[in-house]
């Protein structure tokens, strides 16, 4: 996540819109200057504008010529008397006990810890504020069982509370009241009705996009919904429409409070909010409570309101409709908002982008916040701005309003509009030709694009259209299809099996998290599991996807395999897409490109290969084998190798064919490294009956009657595919079976003239003892939701 991370948001600062400064000598709510350009300013989430009032400007002077710049002494010995001050009017503006932090981030890591104790369980909303995610991890490390539900379902919520509630001592539900990226609110009058319905059941949650412009005295949107309940936290920002800094936790009674302030970690280890914005907090903590406030609050409503009204108007979509300051316009994938945000930044508007990883990929936005020092006049130029350049931002990113009602789930907006007239048509001598079956397609001019690279060859993938199609177990019916783009003189520009199959959403997760999800699966086959549309199949290995990279068009050839694959993902709800196997040069060449498409790069496990197969007998293949593994396959392999008995064999009988099955599901249940499916036995009978496979059976000569270990292994041309391994694992350790079916794997292929040997993934280890080599491969994934990343992420 990290590595992805870094790529994205170090794209958006060489686009120059990320981590800029601002320039000049003086600045306001309603106007930014950066890199010496004014701009509107359409990003600042001060909503009331109240940083330029005169009162709190000068409460900041009267507490640095009083107090001086800080004082610096933890909260447990000794505050500043402003500290009381100031509690003591936030205190009085929501009528309960309240903590003010040095920020809200630092206020939710010192209150979660302390508030939630052994025996208690947490539930996330899925799209909570990272810095209360970052405080559940704390509260996980401390074994606390921390749960996810998706964003504002309370269906979910009340179903989980009803399972959890006999054995947790009490149920902390833990939400945003205005949730920062949408805009949207949480659904507050139902978990008022879960709060007075269910007594385990309490809340946390944070109100710092509702504080100030809502809410008698500015208490914020939660107060402004439903009472102070007896089992809720409060937690807000003093910075945002407050216009000072810190953060506030408003705690439902003195006990509670007394508990946070003594042991909060924060509060006892960290620096203080300084005398400058302790000032500032005061004064505005008066202001708020003026008979005057009102006006401030009304005055932002106002255009809120025109806001709205003329969104509707422009027929531009909002994900949803509220009238906070905070609107969320949908869009899709990061390159096409940047193209629309630098659109608007030439017209003199600057708004802020919403997107992955804060949303699923293809469900970023444009974010724009208003602020009360904005005028009407500049709210409209912005919006009759924004109808224009969004639609033509879109269009010039291959998308439309049609895709993006689409891909949000919106009703139809902007279909007449004038600038529809300049879409800009996908190039027309490019021909991307479909088919849903290999047999379709010209055998000689398939393989030659994939016979020698991998096992998506034709009678390969014809054998296992066969299988995976009508199946009783849904997790084996396989949806093969394929995609050629041409150019205007027939040449195949690309070329791509793909399948649509159920999957394990933890394929490359960690062995840990794979064993504890292994573990829920046992009652529930298909939990963290989800469509997913992949370039090959689940099966087969190697190349996937074949690109003429010597084409001037090769770019435009990848747009639009990958438009189609979103496509498809929609239309099938599939929760992902991964494009694989690609080596070190095809990945640093893809990922430009493909990052711009929102795809991310995917480490793959390292691909374990015998390249140099000149050896000419054993001893031969030793003296090419780095010291350690030379010694290694002295001691560990050959030593034992006269103890076993080896066979070439093809199973024929339902005996020895089931045997075979049998040692396989063995491993399976065995590995955590790559998360898969169980493989079904028609598979099996496939390879049985296909003259391509070829099965190594090794017995131990004073064992029992039956194969101890198997190898199932694929010949395409002069490479030796080693697919399936199956053990008997009572032998493993004692006799080395696995170890001993790996070297005779690399004798069989030298036996039938095998030029190279691939041994696929994992054991790196024990493949490197019988001269294998790790080769590095990647993949691209696009997360069409992250519920199950960030559930995933709660299992570490």
């Amino acid at each position: 996540m990290i590595k992805n991370l870094n790529k994205i948001i170090q794209d958006g600062v060489d686009r120059g819109l990320l981590q800029k400064f601002t320039s000049g000598t003086y600045l306001d709510s309603a106007n930014v200057s950066i890199d010496n350009t004014d701009y509107v300013n359409f990003g600042s989430c001060s909503y009331l504008g109240l940083e330029y009032h005169p009162l709190i400007k000068q409460g900041v002077k009267d507490a640095v010529d009083a107090y001086g710049t800080q004082f610096s002494t933890s909260r447990t010995y000794l505050s500043i008397g402003l500290y009381k001050e100031l509690e003591t009017e936030l205190s009085n503006m929501f009528g309960k006990p309240v903590i003010a932090s040095a920020s809200t981030t630092l206020g939710h890591l010192a209150a979660l810890p302390v508030l939630v104790e052994e025996g208690d369980v947490v539930i996330l909303d899925l799209q909570v504020h990272s810095s209360v995610q970052m405080a559940a991890k704390i509260l996980k490390a401390n074994k606390i069982q921390v749960h996810l539900i998706p964003h504002n379902d309370m269906n979910s919520l009340e179903s989980k509370i009803k399972l959890l509630s006999e054995k947790a001592n009490r149920i902390w539900y833990m939400a945003d009241g205005v949730y920062s990226m949408y805009g949207d609110y949480a659904p507050l009058h139902r978990i008022d009705q879960l709060l007075n319905t269910y007594k385990k059941f309490h809340l946390y949650i944070d109100d710092a996009h509702g504080m100030g412009w809502t809410g008698e005295h500015g208490i914020g949107y939660v107060r402004s919904q439903m009472e102070h309940h007896d089992k809720m936290v409060l937690a807000t920002s003093l910075n945002k429409s407050f216009a000072a800094s810190g953060g506030l936790l408003v705690f439902p009674n003195q006990k509670m409070y007394q508990k946070v302030k003594n042991c909060g970690t924060t509060l006892i280890f960290s620096g203080p909010i300084q005398p400058p914005m302790l000032g500032a907090g005061i004064a505005s903590a008066k202001l708020h409570q003026t008979a005057g406030f009102k006006e401030f609050q009304n005055s932002l409503q106002e255009k809120i309101n025109f806001t709205n009204r003329r969104l509707n108007e422009l027929d531009l979509p909002q994900y949803k409709i509220t009238d906070s300051p905070l609107f969320f316009i949908p869009v899709g994938l990061p390159r096409t908002i940047i193209t629309i945000i630098k659109r608007m930044k030439r017209k003199g508007f600057y708004l802020n982008s919403a997107g992955f990883p804060a949303t699923p990929m293809k469900k970023g936005g444009i974010r724009f916040m208003i602020n009360d020092n904005l005028t009407i006049e500049q709210i409209d130029a912005m919006l009759t701005n924004l109808q224009k350049e969004y639609v033509l931002g879109l269009l010039s990113d291959s998308s439309s309003p049609e895709a993006v009602a689409k891909q949000f789930k919106l009703s139809p907006f902007l279909t007449k509009h004038q600038f529809l007239s300049e879409k800009h048509e996908m190039k027309m001598h490019l021909v991307d030709q479909h088919y849903n079956s290999i047999a379709e397609i010209d055998p000689e001019e398939w393989n030659a694009l994939f016979y020698k690279f991998g096992s998506n060859e034709y009678d390969n993938l014809k054998g296992l259209e066969a299988v995976f199609r009508d199946n009783e177990a849904v997790e084996n019916n396989w949806q093969i299809n394929y995609h050629i783009v041409r150019d205007k003189n027939g040449n195949i520009i690309l070329a791509s099996v793909y399948s649509l199959s159920i999957m394990m959403d933890d394929l490359l997760a960690s062995k840990e998290v794979s064993a504890k999800i292994k573990e829920i699966r046992k009652v529930n086959k298909f939990y963290l599991t989800s469509k997913t549309v992949m370039s090959g199949t689940p099966f087969t290995k190697g190349r996937s996807i074949f690109v003429d990279y010597a084409h001037d068009d090769w770019k435009e050839a990848v747009k639009i395999h990958v438009d189609f694959l979103q496509e498809l993902a929609e239309n099938k709800e599939a929760s992902k897409i991964i494009l694989r196997e690609f080596c070190v040069s095809q990945k640093d060449r893809l990922e430009p490109l493909l990052l711009e498409l929102g795809l991310l790069e995917l480490e793959l496990p390292n691909n374990c290969v015998v390249n140099n197969m000149t050896w000419d007998d054993t001893e031969d293949l030793l003296k090419r084998l780095p010291q350690k593994y030379r010694y290694s396959l002295r001691k560990e392999i050959l030593k034992k190798e006269d103890l076993f008995k080896v066979s070439y064999e093809r199973p024929t009988t339902e005996i020895d064919q089931r045997h075979v099955f049998e040692l396989y599901r063995k491993v399976y249940k065995q590995s955590t490294e790559i998360s898969v499916f169980e493989l079904p036995f028609s598979l099996f009978q496939k390879m049985f009956n296909d003259p391509s496979y070829d099965f190594i059976h090794v017995y131990l000569k004073n064992g029992p009657e039956h194969a101890v270990a198997v190898m199932i292994s694929q010949v395409i041309g002069t490479v030796y595919y080693a697919q399936l391994v199956g053990l008997d694992y009572d032998y493993v350790r004692k006799n080395g079976t696995y170890k001993q079916i790996l070297y005779q794997t690399a004798k069989r292929a030298k036996q039938l003239g095998c030029e190279k040997v691939d041994m696929a993934y994992t054991a790196e280890m024990e493949k490197k003892k019988v001269g294998a080599i790790p080769e590095k491969t990647y993949g691209f994934v696009m997360a069409l939701e992250h519920s199950s990343y960030a559930e995933m992420e709660l299992l570490k």
